[in-house]
């Protein structure tokens, strides 16, 4: 891909690809000593700079970290399909804090260095494995994972269904994926934190329920307070909770728990590496 088709392929709004690029070409060799650090997954240096910078800074690093793919003879489209997560954040830092560009930089250049793909329905991070608190000792004891071992973390990414079909392909594909790609990096399970695995939600959504189907998958094993965090994803950012219409189950399960003052919480589950390729 030439440097066009991939800005091109963000799908970012015109105007503010424009006004980055722009920004960019004003800024370049100021952002450019910025470049080594960022592809390398650093940002303690740029973190506070303003969003339509630390876009413009993204933009410029594009190239470079498309030439590792290119290098590595990755496919475009899971360049492609990984940093579609740009435009997802620019969204997010719209609705959120009503600016145009990129707060969330620490997030996205974990795609620049590496770290991050997104292989079909879902993401995919180099990690450790990790336990949450409340995980009972029954559930540490049996768990087959070591503490600090290798491990890939899932991550989901929004504004499409969970459908269950697609997250088994994507588990089934990043398998073969770091197979190919990573063969030096031993793991043996992925691992997950998020309130989609809440057990209750069998109860509120049904079995035929896409969440609850994408919980199964994975054996529990500890959960923390998360209430915030869950409660922007279900009702979205900036509402104010006295204008909360819920107009499913899930928004009213969630409602009548910040109504009782009662936590929401996300899980911490793990599944097995080749749990859907053998």
């Amino acid at each position: 891909m030439t440097e066009e088709e991939i800005y091109k392929n963000l799908n970012l709004d015109k105007d503010l690809l424009e006004s980055a690029l722009r920004l960019a070409r004003q800024k370049d060799l100021i952002l450019k000593k910025r470049l080594p650090d960022l592809l390398k997954g650093k940002t303690s240096a740029i973190k506070k700079s303003e969003p339509l910078e630390n876009l413009a800074l993204i933009l410029l690093a594009l190239p470079y970290t498309y030439e590792k793919y290119r290098q590595m003879q990755i496919d475009d489209s899971v360049f492609i399909s990984t940093f579609s997560d740009i435009k997802i954040w620019c969204d997010n830092a719209f609705e959120q804090y009503g600016v145009k560009g990129l707060v969330n930089i620490r997030w996205i250049a974990k795609h620049l260095s590496l770290r991050i793909f997104r292989i079909g329905r879902l993401q995919y991070e180099f990690s450790r494995f990790a336990i949450l608190p409340n995980a009972g000792i029954k559930n540490i004891i049996s768990c087959p994972y070591r503490l600090g071992e290798k491990c890939i973390t899932l991550h989901i990414p929004q504004g499409e269904k969970l459908d269950n079909a697609l997250c088994r392909q994507s588990l089934e594909d990043a398998t073969e994926f770091f197979s190919k790609y990573f063969p030096d990096y031993k793991y043996r399970c992925y691992t997950v934190i998020t309130w989609l695995l809440n057990p209750e939600l069998g109860e509120v959504l049904g079995k035929d329920s896409n969440i609850v189907k994408f919980g199964k998958m994975f054996t529990l094993l500890g959960r923390v307070s998360d209430s915030d965090m869950n409660e922007r994803r279900v009702f979205g950012y900036k509402k104010d909770r006295k204008n909360y219409m819920p107009s499913n189950a899930l928004q009213r399960y969630t409602l009548d728990r910040i109504k009782k003052e009662k936590p929401l919480y996300s899980y911490n589950g793990f599944l097995p590496k080749n749990k859907f390729t053998d």
